[in-house]
């Protein structure tokens, strides 16, 4: 019996790009892809609320970390020849976007009795300001009429779908605004993460910028955990939450991460931001198909509109 190797599944990512699109733009759909992937992700995630966000994460980035781990000896060669200026970036990354920003998000996806599951997702539209401003000023990428146009349509769009009636639904609520400035802090962390994985990704292989993402959040969100206290007994959990958990961390986590950086390799960080509004997008589909929620009008057409931005933002031309 044949074994799994890294060759083999970028070939058939490679089969896949290829299949969507002839041309270098097609790498965003892989992208959309792993957008798709975390909005499932996040529905899940709302069902493990039992557990403290901060030992959740920690078991599922332990998780992803083993399946991983009879891999890392090929890319430890890539990882040595890190300098210490991308260390620095790799711990940024690691411990920003990957602990702190999962944890923040996890920890806004429990509060379901204070704010929906589409509201706390659709807060990610706010990701875009981050990323692209660290883009600009990072990376130096530029901004063109046309880009700044859609971008614009496209945010209004993502706000309207998130609150049809033009109001935020958490204003005057305390539980709601505590849940939505959580998921904020994660929009703000996970935009950085953009910006950094691409730096990242012009030193090591996406493989390689995965695995080495996990193992440093793994100690981190575990500190964390001890930290604030939230631990959790692995007896405790239900062998129907260890199903959910496994989940998350293999399409959530390994599949969506290398599907993501494959992408990101050959896509600028502006654009890439845009194209992972799929997922609020997604969400929003997910609340209404198995969570009863209801579109509105106004929601509807935003949803259409914010659908045609990314796709004009992702395989259209921007520079």
């Amino acid at each position: 019996m044949s074994t799994f190797s890294f060759t083999e599944f970028d070939f058939t990512l490679e089969v896949v790009y290829f299949l969507c699109m002839a041309k270098k733009k097609g790498y965003v759909l892989l992208i959309i892809l792993a957008s798709i992937l975390w909005s499932l992700d996040a529905l899940v995630r709302r069902e493990l609320r039992g557990i403290p966000a901060s030992a959740l994460v920690t078991i599922e980035y332990t998780l992803r970390l083993l399946i991983l781990l009879p891999w890392v000896g090929r890319f430890l060669p890539e990882i040595r020849s890190l300098r210490r200026r991308d260390w620095g970036i790799m711990l940024a990354m690691g411990i920003l976007s990957g602990a702190i920003g999962t944890i923040l998000f996890t920890a806004a996806l429990a509060k379901v009795n204070d704010i929906s599951y589409s509201v706390v997702a659709l807060l990610q539209q706010t990701q875009p300001f981050f990323a692209v401003l660290l883009a600009v000023l990072i990376l130096k990428e530029k901004l063109t009429p046309r880009f700044a146009a859609l971008g614009l349509v496209a945010l209004t769009a993502a706000y309207f779908l998130a609150f049809p009636d033009f109001r935020p639904t958490f204003l005057g609520n305390s539980g709601e605004l505590t849940a939505a400035l959580l998921a904020l802090g994660a929009a703000a962390a996970w935009g950085s993460g953009t910006v950094l994985s691409k730096l990242m990704l012009s030193k090591l292989s996406y493989a390689a910028t995965a695995i080495l993402r996990f193992a440093i959040t793994v100690p981190t969100v575990m500190a964390i955990a001890l930290f604030t206290g939230q631990t959790y007994t692995l007896g405790a959990v239900t062998a129907y939450q260890w199903g959910l958990i496994l989940f998350i961390a293999v399409f959530g986590g390994v599949a969506a991460f290398m599907f993501y950086y494959k992408g990101l390799q050959q896509t600028e960080a502006k654009v890439s931001t845009f194209a992972e509004l799929t997922y609020p997008l997604t969400a929003t589909l997910i609340g209404f198909s198995f969570l009863g929620e209801r579109f509105t009008g106004i929601q509807m057409i935003a949803a259409a509109v914010l659908l045609v931005s990314i796709l004009s933002i992702s395989l259209g031309k921007n520079d």
